[in-house]
């Protein structure tokens, strides 16, 4: 599912417009109608009789006001009693919305115009009575804060008891970057236009938008197809698509080989995670590769993964004088995954340094193997088979000397630059996980939830991704793919004990939960 910036979706309107002629009055009676008849549901829903219903519907003086005219036209037109409130002077409006003003007030549609602390009051006054409000004051343009009247009257639906349906985004919400611009309408609902907007998907306007549709209304495929729109959201459509079914003749070795390279003294249950998430997610063989002096406690703690000590001098860490023993631990391997429970000294930089370009199947690099890489992050691009890089923000900001802050606002920008920079798939890890390839394709994750965070969560996405790739995805869909179910087994588990923290075992346990749900096997609640 494609999702655009808001100067993307600003070039898809015009182009519609412009080169394929179809009228902007044409798109915006579309898109008033199709958030008409999802307005006339819940007010089923929630009233039972529409006709008995009462609308308030607050424009702004733009096109997405526009739009919230067609729906009082339309509302209208069923019965329901709707009541339009402007924000601005009708010689204020945009071409279009002033044609759409001129409709309704032939119509005999009410409207009242918002100028000051009096306009204010009646709105909150009439909010007191309705059943639902319809935000349609700012678009996808919005770039800067919330002022003035606006503002007051953002404030004010916030505060009222009323349902709120927005038109397009929230009033409020930047649409490419997800920020509050000073005040935004929370809604119930939200019906967007063509294709989601970044500000529906990422934090924190997605908390805002509610249950979100989107509407066709009329925007060419081919025109969104020349848009070369690098960003999508992870759904159970796409994550479907990458999965395939065994042929009847499938034996464990084609199910991939994965050695986990990790563990160190006082972390032995991070590798052991890692393999058991792997072993869940279906990988044929699973081998764990630990410091010699480990293997007794790692072997201890599983029955269905193997494991292989390398001599370490009794250090239970890896260093670069144990590289050929390494490599020949892992040369069965489809996958190779480096850094589970790693541990961290002086000699774990060199170790990663002149480990990395010697692998020479798909590999993944995860904990501390990231930790290590801080201050030599280029040595990713001496890497001689494909590599994904799993890191939180934390262990991002020590890879690239960036700040955290900095990171966390910029996500998608952050996860791209270090993918083409350093030509590896990143998984920036968090709330949506964004997955970059070095092409500089987005993909943003739409499970998962704050109930996950937990110690061994890493552990076991890395894992099964690591499955995933054995299992002869190529590292882009098996990094989708594997953010996707991680976070769909917690959703299904939330799901079913509401509020209730949840491990990294339970999400393991529950692997084979989040792909029948995904795959269809369990129709979706209503």
């Amino acid at each position: 599912m494609k999702i655009a910036t808001a100067s993307q979706m600003a070039e898809l309107d015009r182009v519609t417009v412009h080169t394929y002629g179809i009228p902007a009055l044409v798109l915006m009676e579309n898109a008033g109608r199709s958030c008409t008849d999802r307005i006339f549901r819940i007010l089923e829903e929630k009233v039972g009789a529409p006709q008995e219903a009462s609308v308030a519907v607050v424009c702004g003086k733009g096109n997405n006001g526009g739009d919230g005219m067609v729906i009082a036209r339309h509302l209208h037109n069923r019965g329901v009693y709707v009541e339009v409130f402007l924000l601005g002077e009708v010689d204020d409006l945009s071409a279009d919305a002033r044609t759409q003003h001129e409709i309704i007030r032939r119509m005999d549609v009410e409207v009242r115009v918002i100028r000051d602390g009096e306009g204010v009051e009646d709105l909150r006054s009439y909010l007191e009575e309705v059943h639902l409000c319809v935000d349609a004051i700012l678009g996808t343009g919005l770039s800067s804060p919330l002022a003035g009247i606006v503002r007051e009257v953002v404030e004010i639906i916030n505060l009222s008891m009323a349902t709120v349906f927005a038109v397009d985004i929230p009033s409020g919400i930047d649409a490419t970057t997800g920020r509050i611009l000073g005040e935004a309408i929370r809604a119930d609902y939200t019906g967007t236009f063509g294709l989601l907007k970044l500000g529906h998907v990422l934090l924190p306007g997605s908390i805002h938008c509610g249950e979100t549709e989107i509407y066709d209304i009329g925007i060419p495929s081919r025109a969104v197809f020349d848009a070369e729109i690098k960003t999508e959201a992870l759904d159970e459509q796409t994550v479907k698509s990458m999965l395939s079914v065994r042929p009847p003749d499938f034996h464990k070795g084609d199910a991939g080989r994965v050695y986990i390279v990790g563990g160190s003294p006082g972390m032995t249950g991070a590798p052991c995670l890692a393999g058991l998430a792997a072993l869940r997610m279906g990988a044929g063989l699973i081998t764990v590769v630990t410091p010699a002096s480990l293997r007794p406690i790692v072997e201890a703690k599983q029955m269905e993964v193997m494991c292989t000590g390398v001599e370490d001098g009794g250090t239970g860490h890896f260093s670069a004088e144990m590289i050929p023993a390494v490599l020949e631990a892992i040369s069965k391997a489809d996958v190779v995954v480096v850094g589970p429970g790693l541990g961290l000294t002086d000699a774990t930089p060199k170790f990663m340094k002149e480990l990395i370009p010697r692998i020479r199947v798909p590999f993944l690099l995860d904990a501390d193997a990231l930790n290590a890489l801080a201050g030599q992050v280029h040595v990713l691009q001496s890497a001689a088979a494909p590599c994904i890089v799993t890191p939180h923000p934390g262990e991002m900001s020590r890879m690239t000397r960036e700040s955290i802050e900095s990171i966390e606002a910029s996500r998608i920008d952050s996860a791209r630059h270090l993918a083409e920079e350093e030509k590896v798939t990143v998984i920036l890890k968090g709330a949506r996980t964004v997955v970059a390839t070095p092409k500089g394709d987005i993909f943003i994750n739409t499970t998962g939830n704050p109930y996950m965070a937990s110690g061994g969560m890493g552990d076991a996405l890395t894992g099964m991704i690591a499955a995933l790739a054995s299992q002869g995805l190529s590292p882009n869909d098996a990094a989708c793919a594997g953010v996707f179910l991680h976070g769909m087994s917690a959703d299904l588990l939330v799901r079913e004990h509401p509020m209730t923290p949840v491990t990294a075992g339970d999400v393991i346990a529950n692997i084979r939960g989040a792909l029948q749900h995904t795959l269809g096997e369990i129709p979706p609640e209503e």
